[in-house]
């Protein structure tokens, strides 16, 4: 695979050393989407441009698990912090957390870092942006039938606060280097159907995990 990435730093570091690897990092934000471009096999167009998407894309609850252990690990690398994931509780009792849309994966922390730091006594305030992105490339192809490919990326974003609501902690990092998949699209006098070699749940949680890999490496580097 070809190596291409953008990563950024922010704050300072050094406020984050070994002595504070017995504190507590809460997790209170989680927002993970995942574009339809990459998920969907079959998209319709019509003249107006209003589109029907056809994907079923859903993360199953062990790759949603898995996801969850993929950002404690690195949170905990981060931030020298054991890390845990902290809810927000409805007034029945039950944790409030993300849906699930086809878009934006469910089950995640979905708090206000106001409210986070209201109900919840922690050393640090974590939270998380994961996005997975098509882009399309060039369009070939005669008029009526146009193939393009569709280059995935994915973009990790953690952020931590401490106490007092002051950002200790802002890196971001953003991966190119996946393969392509190809798409194909119709055309005719009412519409466009595109057709798209679409990836399944493990192929964008391995993206995801890989990502997270890299992020976690180059920081290594940093300290050396």
């Amino acid at each position: 695979m070809k190596k291409f990435l953008f990563i950024t730093v922010i704050g300072a570091f050094s406020l984050l050393n070994q002595n504070l690897v017995h504190g507590q990092a809460g997790i209170f934000k989680v927002r993970l989407m995942v574009d339809k471009a990459l998920t969907s096999s079959v998209m319709v167009t019509a003249g107006n441009q209003t589109a029907n998407t056809f994907s079923s894309f859903r993360f199953p609850s062990n790759l949603q698990d898995s996801i969850k252990a993929e950002i404690q690990k690195t949170v905990q690398n981060q931030l020298f912090q054991n890390a845990t994931f902290i809810y927000d509780i409805k007034a029945d009792g039950t944790q409030r957390k993300t849906l699930e849309t086809g878009t934006f994966a469910g089950g995640y922390p979905k708090m206000t870092k106001k409210r986070a730091m209201y109900s919840y006594e922690q050393e640090l305030y974590v939270k998380v942006k994961i996005k997975v992105q098509g882009f399309k490339g060039p369009t070939i192809g005669a008029v009526g039938v146009q193939y393009s490919n569709i280059h995935p990326s994915v973009k990790f974003k953690l952020k931590a606060y401490d106490s007092g609501k002051k950002k200790i902690y802002s890196r971001k990092i953003r991966l190119w280097d996946f393969d392509k998949i190809s798409s194909i699209s119709f055309t005719n006098q009412f519409s466009t159907v595109t057709n798209t070699n679409a990836l399944n749940p493990e192929q964008i949680y391995q993206m995801i995990k890989h990502t997270m890999r890299v992020f976690n490496e180059e920081e290594e580097k940093n300290r050396k």
